[in-house]
């Protein structure tokens, strides 16, 4: 499993979009957890507004199919068309990226283990 604090995953090319304030523009990267009862809006109305905000990649996270699912928008500028309908999919590792650089992966098999991210009783 991967973990990063925002400092160390901002693209260097992006740093002006933190100020004393928080962000104060798109981010690089956006993580939906999905759920059964907005699993419809995550993949349209949200999907279609990140892009359009100039969100980098967005990455849906569906516990119950045990994948990932990745947009990449492009540039993020957020004025072009769509760029991709339709996401990559992954199951067991999953690249992790600051712009087109590979930095790392993710294990996916221990992200969907039986248990994990349940809250202890």
């Amino acid at each position: 499993m991967a973990t990063a604090t925002r400092r160390s995953a901002e693209s260097c090319t992006r740093r002006h979009i933190v100020d004393e304030a928080g962000l104060v523009g798109a981010p690089d990267l956006v993580v939906e957890v999905l759920s059964p009862s907005t699993a419809e809006r995550d993949r349209g109305v949200k999907r279609r507004l990140y892009e359009r905000q100039g969100v980098r990649e967005y990455w849906i996270v569906d516990r119950a199919e045990h994948r990932v699912d990745v947009y990449r928008f492009g540039s993020g500028s957020g004025t072009g068309p769509e760029v991709n309908l339709k996401p990559e999919r992954f199951r067991r590792l999953l690249p992790v990226r600051l712009g087109d650089t590979q930095v790392g992966t993710i294990d996916l098999s221990a992200i969907f283990a039986p248990g994990f991210g349940d809250s202890p009783r």
